[in-house]
């Protein structure tokens, strides 16, 4: 939370987010420059956060075509799981190799 924030954030291969909705509630956010100077959302996850563990309850990625939008239900649980796990993933990657970039 202290590494990224309410506000964009480019780090190596695009824009990252960590937005505060409420005290249980978080925004993840990968963002793409889009043809007129606006983000797309590539994707941008809630995460509702349940006795401390993060569970995925909103998918969104305006990016794909046709767009995707999920809000969680019994179908697609994994579907939402998995994307959460990748873009935690893709955020922990951006710092390693944000860090590696400043030593070199």
């Amino acid at each position: 939370m202290t590494l990224f924030g309410d506000e964009k954030k480019f780090i190596i291969d695009g824009y990252y987010r960590l937005r505060t909705i409420d005290d249980d509630t978080i925004e993840l956010a990968y963002l793409v420059a889009g043809p007129c100077g606006d983000s797309i959302a590539h994707p941008k996850i809630i995460v509702s956060l349940i006795k401390s563990a993060p569970i995925g309850t909103k998918f969104i990625d305006m990016h794909s075509s046709p767009p995707l939008l999920l809000t969680r239900n019994d179908d697609n649980t994994a579907e939402i799981d998995r994307a959460l796990d990748t873009l935690i993933q893709k955020f922990e990657s951006s710092l390693c190799k944000q860090k590696n970039t400043k030593m070199n």
